[in-house]
């Protein structure tokens, strides 16, 4: 049986096929040991020609399909492959003189495996923008380790396409077979969506640098354009539905994270009836006359690059049908607030934690009338791996240390509007007092009891872990870290009966090592950083922004919709609140002199 079968999908490329497939020809392999499989994918120029009269030292077969697409094309070369290991080639690859003998010492060990071959830039590669911006990832491809493990998703370096690639990779015939091969309906990203699959599957993954391949570049930057980026968008969006955990890590995760203008100048590239692709890509015409002059081609790379973003979202829109259903499962931005003792004030105790229930039912009565629905973490959650189920204007409120008069003032309000919120429980300390602020002399508060809690989780409420005792975690050893983390989850989960999803860091003070803790128990955890939340954000430092007792509603209102609080609006709310309280002593010293008199 011929232990290597190489598959080459080509569509009207001859030219370089025929350089791909001399390539083959010279490979140190013996020739029994490997066959090359050609699938013609429906070509209108020359190419069967020259696929018939083509002479092989090796097993060589030349199929012919109607025009389909490459995953067609690959998927029929699946089919009549008779290695037992299948390297996918594209028509422009060139292959070292080793590249075969590579593939297949990486598959020495038994186990099911990937393994991802280096693809260089062919030196006579037409100077276009595309095969600069490629070059630009070749210090990066260095940098990567020999056999390097690339198993999920996020492992991928930055700006590498080594991973979701299927070029120059090589994996068992009968793991694709039982894989089902590639997705026939996913045009651009059919690679991805097979090797997320396989990764599901087990499959492990391997980068191994010394199967190299030079990749020729003859197509302008203006044809990929027109042809792939378009495509892209469609495929990133039907990728992220058939894997949800793929969507954070998708190109269109990254359409909550632009500041307000962008996304408004947005949303009109993206809804012009005519294409501002064409308009953007007209210069690039001329690429290669300015590609030598660097201040020209960097311009270039800027131009192709939004040309490109704009190609994939237009691709994108058409899939998801508008750009209002397309930012419900990939742009939503949400806000949070983080609340800590809601009643009246108490003598000797943080004033700063302290609202008021008056004030606390204006900001909610004020978020209910400008359409904001109070969510769970289990919501946002839920959005995150299917990007459903969410509100159009969502917000999560969270309330820290779970105080008793917060059950008594707080949750009556929120169910009054019909808000979801959660509160993070201090679980050693549940039913007794604030113990880490009387252990600095400060006054006393009482905790939610379990009663308390079980009772607001049966009416909606969400319930997350905050600890153990209230520690810093970050001054404790690993061991009584991971116990106040792990032990804070268990304990909940017990007292409610239920799944524990959430977990707030104690003073919102994190380090590496206990946000690693933290993600190893937790599916969200809360932090202190303010912004928006969005789908590409670590769902381990959700960002909460502070509410206090002198907090405007306006300071909100920027917060909100601008993502940053004005610095001038933070001076007026200081001089607003020193100008309440010189009032308010100026009224009782009045009082007291009326009395006097």
């Amino acid at each position: 049986m011929t232990k290597l079968s190489v598959v080459i999908p080509t569509f009207n490329r001859r030219s370089v096929l025929e350089r791909s497939l001399s390539a083959l020809l010279d490979q140190d392999l013996p020739a029994e040991d490997f066959e090359i499989i050609v699938v013609d994918d429906g070509s209108t120029d020359d190419t069967s020609e020259l696929l018939r009269g083509w002479k092989a030292h090796c097993a060589f077969r030349a199929l012919q399909s109607p025009h389909r697409g490459a995953s067609s094309a690959r998927n029929l070369g699946i089919q009549a492959a008779s290695g037992d290991l299948i390297l996918f080639l594209d028509d422009d690859l060139i292959g070292a003189k080793d590249l075969l003998r590579q593939h297949c010492a990486s598959h020495s060990l038994p186990e099911a495996r990937i393994v991802n071959g280096r693809i260089r830039t062919a030196p006579d590669s037409a100077k276009t923008v595309v095969r600069h911006l490629t070059e630009l990832t070749d210090p990066v491809y260095l940098s990567m380790e020999p056999v390097m493990d690339a198993h999920d998703p996020k492992s991928i370096p930055p700006g590498i396409t080594v991973t979701p690639s299927i070029a120059n990779s090589s994996m068992p015939r009968d793991l694709l077979l039982r894989s089902g091969g590639f997705d026939e309906k996913i045009l651009a990203a059919e690679d991805l969506e097979l090797k997320l699959r396989l990764w599901k599957m087990g499959a492990s993954f391997r980068y191994q640098p010394a199967a190299v391949a030079y990749e020729l570049y003859d197509k302008s930057s203006w044809q990929y354009l027109w042809t792939q980026a378009r495509a892209l968008g469609a495929g990133d969006i039907l990728t992220s539905r058939k894997h949800p955990e793929y969507r954070p890590y998708s190109a269109l995760s990254t359409l909550g994270t632009t500041g307000t203008a962008k996304r408004w100048l947005r949303s009109a590239l993206m809804r012009s009836p005519v294409s501002p692709v064409w308009f953007l890509a007209l210069p690039l015409r001329l690429e290669k006359w300015y590609y030598r002059c660097d201040p020209l081609r960097s311009a270039g790379v800027h131009l192709f690059t939004l040309a490109a973003r704009i190609a994939q979202l237009r691709s994108a829109l058409s899939v998801a049908g508008s750009c209002k259903a397309l930012k419900q499962e990939f742009g939503i931005l949400c806000p949070g607030l983080m609340y800590h003792h809601v009643g009246p004030s108490h003598p000797g105790t943080f004033r700063e934690l302290t609202v008021s229930p008056r004030q606390f039912e204006r900001q909610i009565r004020w978020l209910a009338r400008w359409g904001y629905t109070g969510i769970k973490p289990s919501d946002w959650l839920r959005w995150r791996r299917e990007g459903t189920g969410l509100p159009r204007k969502p917000i999560l409120i969270t309330f820290d240390d779970a105080y008793a008069e917060t059950a008594e003032y707080a949750l009556p309000i929120l169910r009054r509007y019909g808000f979801g919120a959660a509160v993070f429980v201090v679980t050693e300390r549940i039913g007794g007092t604030n113990t880490w602020d009387e252990a600095e002399g400060r006054g006393t508060l009482q905790l939610m009891t379990a009663e308390q809690i079980r009772y607001w989780a049966a009416e909606g409420i969400e319930f997350g872990a905050h600890s153990r005792t209230h520690a810093d975690l970050t001054q404790l050893p690993a061991d009584k870290c991971a116990a106040e983390i792990a032990g804070s989850k268990s304990d909940l989960a017990n007292l409610l009966g239920a799944p524990v999803v959430s977990f707030a860091y104690p003073y919102g003070h994190v380090s590496d090592t206990v946000r690693e803790l933290v993600r190893a128990e937790f599916d969200l955890a809360f932090g202190v950083g303010e912004g928006l939340n969005c789908l590409r954000d670590d769902p381990h430092l959700m960002k909460r922004r502070y509410v206090g007792p002198d907090d405007l509603l306006l300071d909100a209102a920027v917060g909100f919709r601008w993502r940053r609080e004005a610095r001038w609006l933070g001076d007026l709310r200081i001089k607003l609140a020193l100008r309440s309280r010189l009032k308010e002593a100026l009224r009782h010293l009045g009082r007291r002199s009326s009395d006097c008199a």
